[in-house]
């Protein structure tokens, strides 16, 4: 299942608000729900209010009490839908013989009691209807199966990530409970570091049963235990060695490596897994919470959506994620969206952002920038600027951005004019002299264009 699209008939900002999360027309998959989208746009439009409104609901639209009104344009199977559900807590879901959206929506609000008979039927609205337990299967997110919905805000409510002075407090016992039932719904964020490290221990002892279990193969029962090990290892790898790759590559840059060899797996009820990081080279372990903020926040956050997706057959994927630049120093943001792209599948990316250097890492009908309409209500339009743009274009026409300057830098271009306009006037040899070496200095300190000046 995936997103196509989305009413809003008011709520918050939004008012009669309608978004497109479709290919173009010119796109090969034209008309198919767009695999990733980035939200753009200034303070107060509603980025985390989408992104909220989409994680809080599109999983289990049914059993979900409403905020406001909502219709949602979805896919399920290759088939096209709207799911509508109002404040009165109804839903029903039509099919996509609906000739236009366009006028009924007002009847929809308006004269739909819940009761799909008494539905005022003046634009001829072809509908198709479902009972409430083909809805639920059809549309509610299940535990323990290919459904999974993860959300990232911007911030949690406690930073938990710089108190762990060892590894983060939970057990083995801890992380069992996941045989037993494994949620499809998980917010990442300081606060969730615990569960993070579950899933870990989860992984590692569900690799040890799973070995177990192809041990007992009819096939490998003539088999050396070695011979058994490595047809295993080749399509079973370790989550822990998986995350050293995943982890070294930022951790790299500061000279620092994640132990993985050396981890500690838990066997006691209460035991712990023990997996540290230490300088690149050495037997020095380097405490998580001594990492700059930016990286450690970066790797748990990496870690724990890769360890969701490990070994697992996803088939319907949301991941939403609030400002992914968050501490992090440019250098890392130029590849993030495809860090992302290489461990989900079977997923719709949802992205909401203040950096241009993350949006330049959409195509312009990916990005959804949002504004303010006069009365204040928000509208949305897509971006200009090609797939890997410099970002500074991206600041000017998708951000609207018109200045890129300071305040003193704004002084040094008026000046610079200034003199660009003044030099070819002046006669007298020495003062020209003069104001040419000060308008070179002010051009090569901002990059400003150095046209030639007689």
């Amino acid at each position: 299942m995936k997103l196509l699209g989305i009413y809003i008939y008011n709520y918050l900002q939004f008012k009669d608000f309608e978004i497109d999360f479709t290919y173009p027309e010119f796109h090969v998959k034209a008309g198919k729900p767009l695999d990733k989208i980035c939200f753009i746009g200034r303070n107060g439009t509603g980025k985390s209010n989408l992104l909220n409104i989409i994680q809080s609901n599109i999983f289990d639209l049914y059993n979900q009490e409403t905020l406001g009104d909502f219709i949602y344009n979805i896919e399920i199977s290759g088939s096209e839908f709207y799911f509508v559900k109002t404040k009165g807590g109804y839903a029903h879901l039509f099919n996509k013989g609906i000739d236009s959206i366009q006028g009924w929506k007002g009847l929809l609000f308006t004269n739909f009691d819940g009761n799909l008979n008494k539905f005022d039927e003046s634009n001829n609205v072809k509908r198709f209807f479902v009972d409430d337990n083909t809805i639920t299967e059809r549309l509610k997110a299940k535990k323990d199966s290919g459904d999974l919905l993860i959300y990232i805000p911007s911030e949690g409510n406690q930073n938990l990530y710089s108190q762990i002075t060892d590894v983060p407090d939970t057990s083995l016992n801890e992380a069992l409970k996941l045989f037993n039932s494994f949620d499809y719904h998980h917010v990442i964020s300081t606060d969730t570091v615990k569960n993070f490290w579950n899933i870990l221990t989860y992984q590692i002892k569900k690799r040890e049963n799973d070995l177990r279990e192809f041990e007992k193969l009819d096939g490998n029962l003539d088999k050396t235990v070695r011979e058994v090990q490595s047809l295993f290892d080749e399509k079973n790898p370790q989550i822990l060695d998986e995350i050293a790759i995943l982890w070294n590559k930022i951790l790299g840059k500061a000279n620092l490596e994640f132990d993985s060899k050396n981890a500690s797996n838990p066997v006691q009820l209460n035991d712990n897994l023990k997996a540290y990081i230490n300088l690149r080279g050495e037997n020095r372990r380097i405490g998580y919470n001594q990492l700059s903020s930016g990286i450690r926040n970066f790797i748990f956050t990496l870690g724990h959506v890769y360890s969701l997706y490990f070994n697992r057959e996803v088939k319907n994927g949301f991941l939403l994620i609030d400002e992914p630049e968050n501490n992090l120093y440019p250098d890392f943001l130029y590849d993030l969206i495809e860090t992302y792209l290489n461990i989900i599948k079977e997923t719709q990316f949802f992205v909401a952002t203040h950096s241009p250097i993350i949006a330049a890492q959409f195509e312009p009908y990916e990005r959804i920038i949002l504004d303010f309409n006069e009365d204040g209500s928000v509208f949305w339009r897509n971006g200009e600027t090609p797939i890997g743009d410099d970002p500074n274009d991206l600041l000017s026409k998708d951000f609207n951005i018109r200045s890129l300057l300071g305040k003193e830098g704004v002084k040094k271009w008026e000046r610079y004019i200034e003199l660009k306009l003044t030099i070819p006037s002046v006669v007298d040899k020495q003062q020209k002299s003069k104001l040419l070496d000060e308008f070179i200095q002010i051009g090569n300190a901002y990059n400003f264009s150095s046209n030639e000046v007689s």
